[in-house]
């Protein structure tokens, strides 16, 4: 499994970091987790394209992480440049309930007749594809958000938290998990509600029992201070943090042997 950060950021304003975005090949699938401005252009000049893209995960629909799936669907029927192969737009009940809110608005433009949409209801159940499971999990955001658990058959799992504040749909979404991304919106001390600060998160991943942790989904004041060592603390491991076109590979753990 590899995981392309498309970004890092926020809603807020920064020119090193986008809105959120994660591009997952995964099996023989090609995911995108989240869709906040500027996406589409930061996945071109990762080299991915739009068009191959079989499924689109959201964790909520707060607009930097749900904004330009307008644009991405817009994009896919124009003629000339348009897709032809299904798409899956996947997410809880109230983020399908405000996607097809937004489809009434927008008409025909958004519900595409040149290929097959098909929106699947996490609350319902994980989502089967080609080598690939997804699971959602209601976490302390909005009512609308979950983690993302994706299961690679017979191979890696990889956990994104989304937004969220301390609680246990994040801990069951990240159980043993090879890779978890999990936010830290905040430095320590400037705690917000719905929100984690790196020691938070690092606890997080401790209780999981994550293998390896990602911090992300930093607002500009991040850029400033000391991520890594507060997570790293609190986690009992060394901690990465996330840069827009960072590409990870997502390696299944290696069974110990009997003794």
């Amino acid at each position: 499994m590899r995981l392309t950060v498309l970004g890092s950021g926020t809603a807020a304003a920064n020119p090193r970091r986008g809105a959120p975005g994660y591009l997952v090949e995964a099996g023989a699938e090609t995911l995108l987790v989240d869709c906040g401005a500027g996406t589409l252009d930061r996945l071109l000049r990762a080299g991915g394209d739009a068009h191959r893209i079989d499924r689109v995960i959201f964790t909520h629909h707060h607009m930097d992480h749900f904004g330009e799936i307008g644009h991405l669907l817009f994009a896919a029927r124009l003629p000339g440049h348009g897709r032809r192969r299904p798409l899956t737009l996947a997410g809880s009940a109230p983020l399908l309930a405000a996607f097809r809110a937004l489809q009434q608005v927008f008409g025909h433009w958004l519900a595409p007749d040149t290929f097959p949409l098909t929106l699947h209801d996490l609350d319902e159940g994980p989502l089967a594809g080609a080598g690939v499971r997804v699971a959602g999990y209601p976490v302390a955001h909005i009512p609308s958000s979950r983690a993302l658990r994706l299961e690679e058959e017979g191979g890696a799992v990889l956990a994104l938290s989304g937004d969220t504040d301390s609680c246990d749909g994040v801990v069951a979404a990240a159980r043993d998990a090879d890779l978890f991304v999990c936010e830290a919106s905040f430095p320590e001390g400037g705690k917000q509600p719905g929100h984690l600060v790196p020691s938070e998160a690092g606890e997080l991943a401790r209780r999981a029992g994550a293998r390896r942790l990602l911090l992300s989904h930093f607002y500009p004041e991040c850029d400033a201070a000391d991520m890594a060592a507060p997570a790293a603390a609190a986690f009992g491991k060394p901690v990465a943090l996330a840069a827009d076109g960072m590409v990870v590979e997502v390696v299944a753990a290696t069974p110990e042997p009997a003794r």
